[in-house]
């Protein structure tokens, strides 16, 4: 799961008009911030007002920010006023000129706010002249990734990241000291085997981020659904992942799941809409593959098909799994027979009622793709790439439309779509794992994995209906509640068939 960010912009307005630019130099430490604001100003020669003696201008500053000082190229200003996170400047008056450089020394006095187990972030909302560049360095001793919004770009060296854009933005930084994996950095506990997910992820998009670790915070039940939505299992946020620990076989999965979220972050920067299809469809699509190869095709979950039902080895015994379908697909053929519409602005947020079914409307498009189109996500990527930001939902579904089959397997007959959901499901689908990744990696080497199917030796006779509490659903909805219902329903079915044998046995 992604949760949805928005930021408001700021204004910054100068007098007189012209071509400027910002540079912020920010320490975050843990119980303070101080940064230093460089604001660029140039007038427009071509105006009759310019050269000027002095500027004017309102800068919003972040919440809760102090201002220290303020100069300019004649030293420090003291025409100045702050009222409502805004500084209104007038700068020292000299002899005209086409350029001044006005320099605002502040400091935040605020806590970094915990994540979870020696986790933390900073975020702050920084100004910027819409359309003029603005820039800057945040830097911590314990910096593990980042994120900048509004479609800035960022880069790492050390505790610092870089980011560079046009007008405002908002940057946020993740630090702390965790258990180091090669990909990832673990908050509570160290999970077996992580790479894996990490791997296949990259191996599957050909996709990596800027930064050397994802951040991971592993975190109770309890802990969890205080924190984060309780109908998921984990949760990407700018640069960082909150994941339950009591996932067990499902945990790999499901951090792949999260990791695709991370590594679209900086592809998808072109997305700035409310619809998350793309982005989920990717990720479950990577999660099914883990579970794939983990598994092997007898115990993976079909997508709107059949459940699958499999059997398990457990201390001594043998117990009959049943994995519910992810998506009814009576109710796929409905949306498609009622000319359904709600996909195009579907996220798993504002459409609760829609959230299960959007998770695998979203894999099955991505899955169409790869089976009846013969593509990868690796080239995806490319194809869908607009090089421009797209905020309209519309206008996504109609770019993404030319590239991909938006209602998958939709015919009007029930023979063909059955057959279309079949195809897909039975697909010898090919997975990938990344070799030898580093940050920022381009050209990636990727070798083939198996697919195993496992086959297990029982003793005759032991054969028990088990309720496996810890399968979770790939966009994290528990399935407790189905399997209390198909718990209940089979023991109404042994229990009238009993009452039937009874009957007989008298009626004899």
């Amino acid at each position: 799961m992604k949760r949805l960010i928005l930021i408001l912009g700021l204004i910054a307005i100068v007098l007189p008009s012209g071509s400027s630019e910002v540079f912020y130099d920010i320490d975050a430490g843990s119980s303070s911030v101080k940064m230093n604001a460089t604001l660029e100003l140039e007038c427009q020669q071509s105006d009759d007002n310019c050269p000027v003696n002095r500027w004017s201008l309102n800068w919003d500053i972040p919440e809760d920010a102090k201002v220290i000082s303020i100069e300019d190229s004649y030293g420090e200003i003291e025409d100045y006023t702050v009222s409502n996170n805004q500084v209104s400047i007038s700068t020292n008056s000299g002899s005209r000129r086409t350029s001044e450089t006005v320099r605002i020394q502040m400091q935040i006095d605020r806590e970094a706010e915990h994540i979870h187990q020696g986790l933390y972030k900073r975020r702050i909302n920084l100004a910027g002249f819409s359309g003029e560049k603005t820039s800057g360095t945040i830097s911590h001793p314990d910096l593990i990734s980042g994120w900048t919004g509004n479609g800035f770009n960022e880069g790492y060296q050390g505790s610092s990241m870089n980011f560079k854009g046009e007008g405002s933005t908002s940057v946020r930084i993740n630090y702390g000291e965790g258990d180091e994996t090669q990909y990832y950095e673990f908050f509570r506990g160290m999970p077996e085997n992580p790479s894996l997910a990490y791997e296949i992820s990259v191996g599957m998009t050909g996709l990596t981020q800027d930064f050397e670790r994802f951040p991971v915070a592993l975190m109770n039940p309890d802990n969890y659904e205080g924190s984060v939505v309780d109908w998921s299992a984990g949760e990407y946020v700018a640069g960082s992942f909150r994941m339950r620990d009591n996932l067990e076989s499902q945990f790999l999965p499901v951090l792949a799941h999260e990791t695709v979220h991370g590594l679209n972050d900086r592809e998808l920067k072109w997305d700035e809409t409310t619809s998350t299809w793309l982005d989920e469809g990717t990720s479950k699509y990577v999660e099914s593959l883990v579970s794939l190869h983990l598994k092997g095709k007898d115990k993976t979950r079909n997508l709107f098909g059949d459940d699958t039902t499999y059997t398990e080895y457990r201390n001594g015994t043998r117990y009959r799994v049943t994995a519910p379908s992810s998506g009814d697909p009576q109710r796929l053929w409905d949306y498609y027979r009622q000319d359904g519409k709600f996909m195009k602005d579907w996220n798993p947020h504002d459409f609760p009622q829609h959230r299960s079914f959007g998770y695998a409307y979203s894999e099955l498009i991505i899955r169409n793709y790869v089976v009846n189109e013969g593509g990868s996500l690796r080239e995806l990527y490319d194809e869908l790439d607009p090089r421009t930001e797209v905020t309209s939902n519309q206008e996504k579904w109609e770019i993404a439309s030319e590239h991909l089959d938006l209602t998958p397997c939709r015919y009007e007959s029930r023979e063909r779509f059955d057959r279309c959901l079949e195809r897909i499901n039975n697909y010898d689908y090919e997975i990938y794992r990344a070799n030898n990744v580093s940050k920022n990696q381009r050209d990636i080497e990727v070798s083939p994995l198996e697919i195993e199917e496992r086959e297990e030796t029982y003793d005759p006779g032991d054969l028990l209906d088990a309720n496996n509490t810890n399968e979770v659903e790939g966009d994290g909805s528990s399935l407790n509640s189905q399997k209390i219902v198909r718990i209940l329903a089979d023991f109404f079915e042994a229990l009238l068939e009993t009452v039937k044998r009874l009957a007989g046995g008298v009626n004899n």
